[in-house]
């Protein structure tokens, strides 16, 4: 009576985008096999020489989207003689990580913004790599939303360039541009003494750095 079993004799757990491999181990029967078995429910055959691969002597490579059991249900040997079976091996994948970051696109100088994390997929913590003026930089998150305060005194783009989690990396292409708007100056000049019969004189208020049109506020006395 023919018998094999099955593993998972490739890397496992994998990730997503990943291959592994299947083997056969043979226990009794004459090769070649014929081997019927679910992938993650669904039926599928193949055939298995007498060292446990396919029968072009090639591993069986495998790279399902997500976790999937392999189950035995029967074989056939090269004499005829079949057998059920029940022998089960799991293939663990986990997600690539991935996020969207966002943020407010103008501040004032001196004012500190957050940055956004949505992360969509992974588990967490996750750690996002970025440049800023090409310095490289880290942040560790732990929250599926989750913010980060940063307070750049010059506009500024901050390039998320890769994610990782404790199983799975990948690149990132996401850019937040912060515009940094300078405050504005102002000094206050002129005076000096008048007489108090209805003369008057002139005192300036000049202001630099910001955007027009100005809204200041003063005391008289």
């Amino acid at each position: 009576t023919p018998d094999i079993n099955i593993t998972v004799s490739g890397t496992n757990p994998i990730c997503q985008g990943q291959d592994s491999e299947l083997f056969f181990p043979v226990i009794s029967g004459t090769p070649p096999f014929n081997v019927n078995y679910l992938a993650g429910g669904s039926p599928l055959t193949t055939n298995i020489d007498g060292s446990g691969n396919q029968t072009s002597g090639n591993p069986m490579i495998v790279s399902p989207t997500s976790t999937t059991t392999y189950t035995l249900t029967s074989v056939t040997d090269a004499k005829g003689c079949v057998n059920s079976l029940t022998n089960s091996a799991t293939l663990t994948v986990n997600e690539i990580p991935d996020v969207i970051v966002s943020g407010d696109t103008e501040i004032c100088n001196l004012d500190e913004t957050p940055l956004f994390f949505t992360f969509t997929a992974g588990s967490a913590p996750w750690t996002v790599s970025y440049n800023v003026a090409s310095s490289p930089g880290t942040v560790t998150l732990y929250n599926t939303d989750d913010t980060l305060l940063v307070d750049p005194n010059i506009t500024t783009t901050y390039q998320f360039t890769n994610i990782s989690d404790n199983n799975c990396s990948s690149t990132l292409s996401e850019d937040v541009t912060i515009t940094v708007n300078p405050l504005p100056q102002s000094v206050i000049t002129g005076g000096g003494s008048v007489c108090d019969d209805g003369s008057t004189i002139e005192v300036q208020i000049v202001t630099t750095g910001g955007t027009p049109n100005y809204n200041i506020s003063y005391n008289a006395g």
